[in-house]
C-alpha cells in the first residue's frame, strides 16, 4: 500500500450571511483509484483504520449549518481531487452512536447506526460495513 497523503482545503460556505465563512476540509488517501468516506469529526484513528483497509477519507469539522452538503457537492465536482464513484457517509450521534450510510448519484441511501462504548469496536463494525456495501 502506498503511503497516505492529506491534502486540506477550504471550502466557501453559500449561505446568506456566511461571507469569508468556509469548511475546512482534509482528504486522506494512499492513491488510486478508492471507494470515498466522507466523515464529519473523526478520530484519526478511524481515518487511519479506514486508510489501511482500502479507502480515501474526506473529513470536516461542521461548525455551520450546510457544511456537510457543501463538503458532498465538492466531492461530487471533483474539487477535492477524487473520483466520487463509490462513497460513503459516516456520520456521529450525539449519543456517541455512528450512523453509516451509502452515497449514490447525490442520495443518501439507508445505512446502519453502530452503537458500541469500544471506539476500536465500532471503528471495525464502520469498517465492515463500508467494505461489504461501497466497495
Amino acid at each position: 500500500m502506498a503511503t497516505p497523503t492529506t491534502q486540506t482545503f477550504r471550502l466557501p460556505l453559500p449561505l446568506p450571511g456566511a461571507a469569508g465563512a468556509g469548511v475546512s476540509v482534509a482528504v486522506t488517501s494512499g492513491g488510486g483509484t478508492r471507494p470515498v468516506v466522507v466523515l464529519e469529526g473523526a478520530s484519526a484513528a478511524l481515518v487511519g483504520r479506514l486508510t489501511r483497509a482500502g479507502f480515501a477519507s474526506v473529513t470536516f469539522e461542521a461548525h455551520a449549518s450546510g457544511a456537510l452538503d457543501v463538503v458532498l457537492d465538492a466531492l461530487e465536482r471533483g474539487v477535492l481531487g477524487l473520483p466520487a464513484q463509490r462513497c460513503g457517509l459516516v456520520e456521529c450521534g450525539d449519543d456517541g452512536s455512528m450512523v453509516v450510510r451509502r452515497i449514490e448519484a447525490g442520495a443518501r441511501l439507508p445505512g446502519v447506526t453502530v452503537r458500541d462504548p469500544s471506539p476500536d469496536r465500532a471503528g471495525a463494525a464502520v469498517v465492515q460495513w463500508l467494505t461489504q456495501h461501497v466497495v
